[in-house]
């Protein structure tokens, strides 16, 4: 995950801101199930799909956090990001600094496809919301909140796989250009983020209960945090569920990380300190997979190259990420 995932498209919001002046296998007995069962949490989003639950290896001794099963090639993600944004940004050239400040919602949604050795890339909405002013007690005054559109929804960006190496369709134009240049040497951590590729770092053959916990520091962190990061992030699993009927369990998550370049599908590459405050994790009990992320944040974050036009930004950021996991 970015515990991005903390991504944050810095560009845009900058952008934006000169305008603004910014969810039990049946293996134990009837008695088991029905503990185990007490301990869940329905509300978690949804109930587990029936196919995908018959994979949960769950027994009284407790769960293992499966990475055994062949991973599907043929997958469609659809991304779901709300990010609650207060943040001072600074935009710096060679010419000037300009400041400004950021609070309100963006909402980002994306859909990845991929079918084995090509990967489609669409870009559906991308928001931002202004914070509602309070309106005095005896004001009659009904104030909607103002919802500006960042970007259009995009044409979608078909990726190939050639040799070793991903490329966009370059004939789709100078956007695909742009991105298999920028996304090329990072394309399998764009896979990982996005639960289009399993995490290569995932949980041992540990049974775990509820209770039970773990911190995931250097060289463990990628099962949590892609790309070379560094830090430590201590977990505690708090229940079992699921998400959009993916089977989950529930982790309370703290810590603080950095990474160098954290990369999104837009090409944005990001460099960032995050300290998670407090948060949710869902991890997939049948895959090497982050479905769901809910995290109370202070990050500091720069994009852009040294020597070119670059924007920093700090502050606090309340991120949900949902990720709707389909086999095909």
């Amino acid at each position: 995950m970015k515990l991005h995932h903390i991504p944050l498209s810095l560009l845009c919001l900058a952008a934006f801101s000169c305008d603004k002046v910014k969810n039990f296998a049946n293996k134990a007995s009837s008695a088991v199930e029905g503990e185990l069962a007490a301990k869940a949490t329905p509300s978690a989003d949804s109930k587990p799909d029936a196919a995908l639950q018959k994979l949960v290896d769950q027994t009284a001794e407790g769960t293992i956090f499966r990475k055994d099963l062949p991973f599907p090639s043929k997958l469609n993600v659809k991304i779901m990001r709300v990010q609650e944004l207060s943040l001072r940004l600074v935009q710096s050239s060679a010419i000037e600094n300009q400041a400004s400040t950021v609070k309100g919602t963006r909402n980002t949604v994306t859909q990845i496809e991929r079918d084995g050795d090509q990967v489609r890339y669409s870009l559906l909405e991308s928001t931002f919301t202004d914070p509602v002013i309070p309106q005095a007690k005896d004001s009659k005054e009904v104030v909607k909140p103002v919802v500006k559109q960042l970007a259009p929804p995009s044409k979608p960006v078909v990726f190939h796989k050639v040799g070793s190496v991903w490329k966009a369709n370059t004939s789709e134009g100078f956007r695909a250009v742009s991105l298999s240049q920028n996304l090329s040497p990072v394309f399998d951590e764009l896979l990982v983020e996005n639960a289009l590729a399993p995490r290569a770092l995932w949980f041992g053959k540990k049974r775990f209960k509820i209770g039970d916990q773990l911190t995931v520091s250097d060289k463990s962190l990628p099962m949590l945090v892609t790309g070379n990061a560094k830090g430590a992030l201590t977990l505690t699993l708090k229940s079992f569920g699921a998400v959009k009927g993916h089977p989950c369990g529930l982790f309370e998550v703290t810590g603080n990380y950095e990474r160098k370049q954290a990369p999104d599908f837009e090409g944005v590459l990001t460099d960032e300190e995050v300290t998670i405050r407090s948060g949710k994790l869902w991890l997939s009990l049948i895959y090497p997979l982050v479905i769901k992320e809910e995290l109370d944040t202070i990050q500091s974050t720069r994009t852009g190259a040294q020597g070119n036009a670059a924007t920093r930004g700090q502050g606090s950021v309340k991120v949900t990420v949902t990720r709707e996991w389909k086999p095909l």
